[in-house]
């Protein structure tokens, strides 16, 4: 009962965290009464359609990642022979999971980009390191954005149509407009923006293929100590995916605050730096503490496996 209840309870707060965050990225459901942003619309802020997408998004990340975990340890676990059983029933629960959730990430994902494209159009426009407004751009496979110059350095492999598709479907008269046709100073961090974008893209796009090939094998999956050894390495790219995102979606939001609305130079606290500085060094020291016992705690747990079945002699 424990454990549904902190899982629903997690999944609840998730809700609430991204749906406020949604609202930063499309501001809806409120009206400014002398310069202050008030709640007009309740269910219009946690309902809108930018909110739902990004918590289903999250939360196949979630899920996914949670897949792969399970895969990983499993692997470990039949790569040495321990409690084969055992671990080739988790293993297929993690594979099931894992593939299912991959591929609702990479549906989600589009839809994102979807709404993306539709409010914010300088962020896309990073993502993809787009300077000049085309109607049907090239997605090339290998770019190196040049900022300083506004300007691609590299554009190899172009691929046309993709983008087009990714953003607008079948709409064929619209087009993506380029990063020249907004001022630089509402411009968000090219480089940065398109590397994590590409970097998150190409992990999910992995992830569906390893958790397809391990569920293709899941019934002799302890034949196959590559693929094993695979999935124990990879546990931590979900993690790093799930960063990944979340770059894409604060550093591409920039110089907005809330979209659109309040840029973030706008909203900052008359602190002087050294507090912040302070501060700042705490969270790192504190929390970089509680990720090393974390992780500390999740290898050893997870390298001693299950306690050895006893029985009771008569």
């Amino acid at each position: 009962v424990s454990i549904w209840i902190v899982a629903f309870a997690s999944n609840l707060s998730a809700y609430w965290i991204v749906a406020a965050n949604a609202w930063m990225q499309k501001p809806t459901g409120f009206r400014v009464v002398d310069g202050r942003a008030e709640l007009a619309d309740f269910s219009a802020v946690i309902f809108s359609d930018f909110a739902l997408i990004s918590v289903a998004h999250t939360l196949a990340g979630a899920f996914l990642l949670a897949g792969f975990f399970v895969m990983g340890v499993s692997g470990y676990h039949l790569l040495r022979k321990n409690e084969t059983a055992l671990f080739k029933k988790s293993f297929k629960i993690g594979a099931t999971f894992a593939l299912i959730f991959s591929l609702v990430e990479v549906w989600t994902g589009h839809t994102s980009g979807v709404h993306v494209a539709k409010y914010q159009k300088a962020k896309l426009a990073a993502m993809e390191s787009l300077w000049e407004t085309q109607k049907d751009p090239d997605m090339y496979m290998i770019l190196i954005p040049d900022e300083a110059n506004e300007r691609n350095r590299i554009e190899w492999i172009g691929i046309p149509k993709i983008m087009k598709w990714m953003a607008y479907g079948g709409n064929s008269e619209a087009s993506i407009t380029g990063l020249n046709d907004f001022p630089r100073e509402e411009r968000p961090p090219v480089t940065l923006t398109y590397f994590s974008f590409r970097a998150m893209v190409g992990l999910g796009f992995l992830f569906v293929a390893l958790s397809f090939l391990a569920w293709w094998y899941r019934h002799r999956i302890e034949t196959k100590p590559f693929l094993l050894k695979l999935l124990l390495y990879a546990i931590p790219l979900p993690y790093l995916a799930c960063e990944l995102g979340w770059m894409v979606t604060e550093v591409g939001r920039q110089p907005w605050i809330v979209y659109g609305l309040k840029k973030t130079s706008e909203m900052v606290s008359p602190v002087h730096p050294q507090q912040v500085l302070a501060s700042l060094i705490a969270f790192i020291l504190v929390y970089s503490l509680l990720g090393a016992v974390d992780i500390f705690l999740l290898i050893r747990f997870a390298r001693k496996g299950p306690e050895p079945a006893t029985m009771n002699k008569v």
